[in-house]
């Protein structure tokens, strides 16, 4: 198991020191999160001392973490990626008319916020070469939109991502109902087979959730529901020495 939480807390700490984050304030958030699914475990209601058993924290601090966090204003799936994941599915990423009641990118930027002028949701894309606008059009550039280097909205598309990656393989090794994670590894290639390797997969990976993506937003407007997923790859590349 300490093979294990070394992979899984490196990458954590990089991203932690990276961004400032002293162990301190690590620690906290991994108290809350012990709290968190203790609760989930025993009960909502759960009482402090049975939590302390469970975890192996001081009831102090499981008193203290019994207090619902401060809500976060981050709460919805981020405007832009789901804008560049509507202009696909809808115009399967065709260059649009800047202006326009209908078949244009402020008609699109409209069905996404109402409460942001599409102008400000088309600067953003711009600003993360997402898309780009001249002549009276805008054209997109990426399959999908991806924020800014080291910006919070970064930060908070990584949360999302491996959070649901880590909870699905989690899920898979505790018992919970089997979901879908597979990978394929290899050493002892050449780095320009790799080089080879990765443009097929990012080839074949674009296609897929393209397709997957178009048929996501046909069945979500057909009917609502309370279900979410989220599905996505990688590709890790390292040189061993």
């Amino acid at each position: 198991m300490d093979s294990v939480l070394n992979r899984l807390f490196r990458p954590l700490a990089r991203l932690a020191m990276a961004k400032g984050l002293r162990f301190g304030d690590l620690a906290e958030h991994l108290k809350r999160a012990y709290v968190d699914v203790a609760r989930q475990v025993a009960a909502p209601k759960a009482s402090a001392s049975r939590i302390s058993v469970m975890t192996g924290l001081q009831r102090r601090d499981v008193s203290r973490l019994l207090s619902p966090p401060q809500p976060s204003t981050r709460n919805r799936p981020n405007a832009l990626s789901r804008l560049v994941a509507r202009w696909l599915a809808e115009f399967d990423g065709a260059p649009l008319p800047h202006h326009g009641e209908t078949h244009s990118f402020d008609a699109l930027a409209r069905s996404i916020r109402r409460d942001v002028h599409p102008r400000s949701l088309l600067d953003e894309l711009i600003a993360a070469g997402t898309a780009k606008a001249d002549s009276g059009r805008v054209r997109l550039l990426k399959s999908a939109h991806v924020p800014l280097k080291g910006t919070e909205a970064q930060i908070d598309y990584l949360g999302r991502n491996v959070g649901d990656h880590l909870a699905t393989a989690v899920g898979n090794v505790i018992g919970d109902p089997p979901a879908f994670e597979r990978a394929v590894h290899y050493n002892a290639l050449s780095v320009e087979a790799v080089q080879e390797l990765e443009a097929l997969w990012r080839t074949r990976m674009e296609q897929v959730l393209q397709e997957v993506n178009a048929r996501a937003a046909a069945l979500q407007d057909q009917s609502g529901g309370p279900a979410r997923f989220r599905a996505g790859g990688y590709f890790r590349t390292e040189v061993e020495e």
